[in-house]
């Protein structure tokens, strides 16, 4: 005996899991965890857009710390004033002239270290270990340890040391050129081993198979250097440029903690005037018209560095 069909309307729906609706029941509370695992990020994010976006407030304004009530809207006074000021010029000179002349020092010894360190030589681990330490300073104490070793013509370290050499005693920081020196000696010191680092992982890293073909067609290390690494390497030269060119825009603490800025304005650059204005001076509203420019600056040479980058990037692909 054969079973009755049974109609199509008395049909028992087909379970969840056949129709994809249980699936979506189950797959719905997925939607929410990207954005669950982006929160930290999406609140620090928040963070930082609120005192940037109270800077550019004031940045319009005359608000000053003495009289926080009483400011009124300038719109565009503060940054049409920083043109006629002369000390903004002497700023933007040595912000952007120490930034191009640390970058060069260091990119250069940190290619020249990271060579040295790839080689085959006995204890370079040590080394390696060794290079570390100053990266583990805070650049504060790093500019303060230096600043007691070049404390004077008679009495620092330094010029003791250099003396045994018959290098005569340099006032490194009471004349203009040896506080530009000076920080330049504590800002190298202290990034050296970074850039190093970044360029012995990007040595470590490249392919053999170039430098086969290069010892078999009889190159040089010169040639070799020249041909073959350092267009691999580009990419890792770029990166380093793009971090040390936005650490030296904005560098602050070594100056801070060594010159302040001085003598007569010789080491004074946007960060420091932007300080001074706002806190030493109280004019918030053209301190942060200041900081605003170099935010901008720092902004836009770093678009320019990631776009050399990518060329770079992809050239050696």
């Amino acid at each position: 005996m054969t079973a009755a069909l049974t109609p199509p309307s008395r049909m028992t729906a087909p379970p969840p899991h056949m129709n994809g609706e249980g699936y979506k029941r189950r797959r719905r509370p997925d939607r929410f965890l990207p954005y669950l695992l982006l929160s930290p990020a999406l609140v620090l994010l928040a963070g930082m857009i609120y005192p940037f976006g109270l800077g550019l407030y004031y940045s319009f304004t005359s608000y000053w710390l003495q009289y926080p009530n009483r400011f009124r809207f300038v719109w565009l006074d503060n940054y049409i004033n920083l043109v006629e000021e002369p000390l903004f010029a002497r700023a933007l000179e040595f912000t952007l002239g120490f930034t191009v002349a640390a970058v060069a020092i260091q990119v250069g010894l940190g290619l020249a270290v990271a060579l040295f360190l790839h080689a085959r030589i006995p204890g370079r681990g040590a080394i390696r270990a060794l290079m570390l330490m100053p990266l583990m300073m805070p650049p504060v104490i790093t500019a303060l340890m230096w600043k007691i070793m070049m404390a004077s013509t008679t009495a620092g370290i330094l010029n003791y040391l250099l003396s045994f050499v018959g290098v005569d005693p340099v006032n490194w920081f009471g004349s203009t050129q040896g506080a530009v020196v000076s920080v330049m000696i504590i800002d190298t010191w202290g990034n050296l081993p970074f850039v190093a680092l970044i360029l012995l992982g990007g040595l470590q890293a490249l392919p053999t198979e170039p430098y086969e073909a290069a010892k078999v067609d009889g190159a040089g290390p010169i040639t070799t250097l020249r041909y073959v690494t350092l267009p691999l390497l580009s990419p890792f030269i770029v990166l380093v440029v793009l971090f040390r060119a936005m650490d030296s825009l904005r560098i602050f603490d070594v100056i801070y903690a060594t010159t302040l800025g001085g003598p007569n304005d010789a080491t004074t650059n946007l960060h420091i005037m932007a300080y001074q204005y706002s806190f030493q001076w109280f004019q918030m509203g053209k301190g942060m018209a200041q900081a605003i420019v170099l935010l901008l600056l720092v902004v836009v040479v770093s678009y320019l560095l990631m776009r050399l980058w990518n060329k770079a990037a992809e050239s050696t692909v």
